[in-house]
């Protein structure tokens, strides 16, 4: 898995839940394709195969960007 900028874990939480408040499984009238064309394009202004992309990040599961093991450069 490769590391994300902090950024674009915090993109992609809030196109989760702008998703997830009127994305609607079976109805076409709000399905992803409409709530990108209405909610998500004219905000964050990405193209509709960057939406599917951050729709599949999980930040639950993304690494830290330090390890404990990893030396710091004061200390």
């Amino acid at each position: 898995m490769k590391k994300r900028h902090k950024s674009t874990i915090a993109r992609a939480k809030h196109i989760k839940a702008v998703t997830a408040l009127h994305y609607e499984a079976g109805n076409q009238a709000k399905c992803y394709r409409a709530v990108w064309r209405h909610w998500i394009e004219p905000e964050f202004g990405i193209c509709y195969r960057t939406y599917l992309a951050y729709l599949g990040i999980d930040p639950d599961t993304e690494p830290d960007n330090r390890q404990d093991g990893q030396p710091t450069l004061f200390g």
